[in-house]
């Protein structure tokens, strides 16, 4: 029976960490199941689900903060489970744009919650110097169940980009929607 440990490293940016952390996820007889690896300013970030049996999670749990404090990284590993999804009939990826400004991500993760929308993903990026407003992008991915009227839906989001003053381009992805 497999067993899952989600895991997150976080320290500065240099080469070969990602090839440390699978390495010595391989040597614990652990695979990564899923990841992904971002840079946030001089921040290298790294989260990746694992699978193994009972003794090779232990293993990692127990190995991952040698190797971290090895590596000069901070670590968070999880036990967890498998994802169950529920039975999403569609996709929509939502891009906005415009003018940064403080507040924009509290409203578009505001109006998902209030509609208990099921995120698929997440990302924004803005360019800012100092003081100076930039251009800031945001994308959504936001799955769907039947129970969603797509044209209401769509029509909210649109009424939203204009109320908060960003451009707003959605694309509908029905019955291609995978975890």
């Amino acid at each position: 029976m497999s067993h899952f440990l989600a895991v997150t490293a976080m320290g500065t940016d240099r080469p070969g960490i990602v090839y440390e952390l699978a390495k010595l996820t391989s040597a614990c007889d652990c695979d990564i199941i899923d990841s992904r690896v971002a840079i946030f300013g001089n921040e290298f970030t790294l989260i990746m689900l694992v699978a193994g049996d009972y003794s090779a999670i232990t293993r990692l749990e127990s190995e991952l903060p040698v190797q971290a404090a090895q590596l000069d990284l901070m670590t968070i590993a999880k036990r967890t489970s498998r994802h169950s999804a529920e039975s999403y009939t569609a996709r929509l990826v939502v891009q906005f744009e415009g003018e940064d400004k403080r507040g924009t991500m509290r409203k578009i993760t505001q109006f998902l919650a209030d509609r208990e929308l099921s995120l698929a993903g997440f990302s924004s990026h803005a360019d800012k110097d100092d003081d100076i407003s930039g251009l800031q992008q945001l994308e959504v991915r936001i799955n769907l169940t039947s129970k969603v009227d797509l044209d209401d839906l769509e029509q909210s989001l649109q009424a939203l980009a204009q109320q908060i003053g960003l451009s707003c381009n959605i694309t509908r992805m029905e019955n291609q929607v995978s975890d």
